[in-house]
């Protein structure tokens, strides 16, 4: 998982008020005085850096004075610029354990939405295999089409031809008997001018 900055960590009001020790109504109050940056999502709902929270609340606790609680070995004397705020020791380990929970929860939930990227890239990848599958299936739709299409044309283009088969058959036929006919007419005609050869002439002449 990618390390986050803690500039970047952002907590709600909730937790920001937890961390400050102030009501949700006094961390709105700070916003508004313009002490502590926000953003809203515009339902006033406020998210807060978790770095300007945790800041915010160092320099809210150093003018808080606890007598003979003082972080660090014995105090040294007023002079010594090593000296830290006192503070209550348990006020320091809820801020503390406070952050880590909020650490691991941004933690659980970059892990859940790297989950939900991996889930998001994988139904894109299976969209896309159902969408060639969906165009490989119109295309096996339009061949299929095609294909009556063809047969339809193929079917009428043999009736056509069938047709057109009986009638040339029957012209065939036709034919055929016109030849008969005539063929029987020149036998016919040979025959007559063999017996017109077969007479004298005065007798083709005359008819006699």
């Amino acid at each position: 998982m990618p390390h986050m900055d803690s500039r970047e960590e952002r907590i709600g009001l909730n937790g920001a008020a937890a961390i400050l020790d102030a009501s949700p109504a006094d961390v709105r109050r700070m916003v508004a005085d313009g002490r502590l940056s926000a953003e809203s999502n515009g339902d006033s709902e406020y998210s807060f850096a978790l770095a300007d929270i945790m800041e915010l609340a160092d320099d809210t606790s150093s003018d808080e004075v606890f007598e003979g609680e003082v972080i660090g070995d014995e105090a040294p004397d007023s002079s010594s610029s090593s000296r830290l705020p006192a503070v209550p020791f348990e006020r320091y380990e809820r801020l503390l354990q406070q952050g880590q929970d909020y650490k691991t929860r941004l933690e659980e939930r970059n892990r859940q939405m790297e989950e939900i990227r991996s889930e998001r890239d994988a139904a894109r990848t299976e969209i896309d295999r159902l969408w060639t599958e969906i165009e490989r299936l119109n295309l096996i739709e339009f061949q299929r089409e095609l294909q009556e299409k063809t047969i339809s044309t193929l079917e009428e283009e043999k009736q056509k031809l069938e047709a057109e088969r009986t009638r040339l058959s029957e012209e065939h036929t036709k034919l055929v008997g016109e030849k008969s006919e005539l063929s029987e007419e020149r036998t016919r005609l040979e025959a007559e001018l063999k017996v017109l050869k077969g007479r004298g002439f005065f007798s083709r002449l005359f008819g006699g």
